[in-house]
Parts: C-alpha cells; structure tokens; sequence
C-alpha cells in the first residue's frame, strides 16, 4: 500500500492497526465489566433500594455506569469505524474536510475520523455524534 492516498506509510500503518487493536480488546472488555454492572444483582439491588437514601446513591451509582457503558460503546463504534476505513483505505482521511489526519493525532487518538481543525469546529457546534477522537 505504500504512501498511497492518506499519506500513511506501511510501517505507520501497520502500528496504528495494532493501536486499534488494543484499544477494541480494552472496550469490548469495558462493555463486558458494564454489561455485568447492568444486570443480576446489582440492578436487583437497585430495584430493591427504592426511594430511601441509600437508593437515591445507588440510582446515582447506576445513572454513573449506564452513562459509562454508553461512553464506552461510543468508543468501540469509533474504533469498529477505523478499522472500516482501513479496509477501504481511507484511514487517515478527515470525514468532513478529505484533507490528511496527521500520523501524530493518528498515534494519540487510532479511531479519529476528523483532522483537528474540523474537530474542533465539530465540538463548537455541539451537535450530536460531534466527537470523533
């Protein structure tokens, strides 16, 4: 594949995919460890709680590790997408502009699908799916 279109050559190329690859073995263990969280005796206990105090905090608790399982789902679609545009090969390239990601935003975030400049202007709008890595 060399320096073929996204400016990346073999050797960054192949790094990056093994970054990828650590990254999904990492969230597909955090959607194991907040799937258990979720279900049997923990949502059992939540139920169980009711309105008192204690269930007011494990209501928090259980608010605090949905929103967590939602964070690491959203990471694990990044990552899945990544390896997509690998396949194809448009890896590197920003989804909105076309223009290069450069290999150093590349090696701090593998699954970003946006250069900085967009990304930045994606998290200005606020806007939902604004976050890309």
């Amino acid at each position: 594949m060399g320096a073929a279109r996204h400016g990346l050559d073999d050797s960054q190329l192949a790094r990056l995919r093994e970054s990828l690859a650590a990254l999904k073995r990492e969230a597909m263990a955090g959607v194991r460890r907040s799937s258990g969280e979720l279900s049997g005796e923990d949502a059992e206990l939540f139920r169980d709680l009711g309105l008192t105090g204690d269930g007011a905090l494990a209501e928090a608790e259980f608010e605090r590790d949905v929103a967590g399982a939602g964070q690491v789902r959203a990471a694990l679609i990044a990552i899945v997408g990544a390896e997509r545009r690998l396949e194809k090969g448009e890896y590197g390239l920003c989804e909105d502009c076309g223009e290069e990601i450069g290999f150093a935003r590349l090696l701090a975030q593998p699954a970003a699908s946006r250069c900085v400049r967009c990304q930045e202007a994606a998290e200005r709008r606020g806007g939902p799916f604004h976050f890309s890595g």
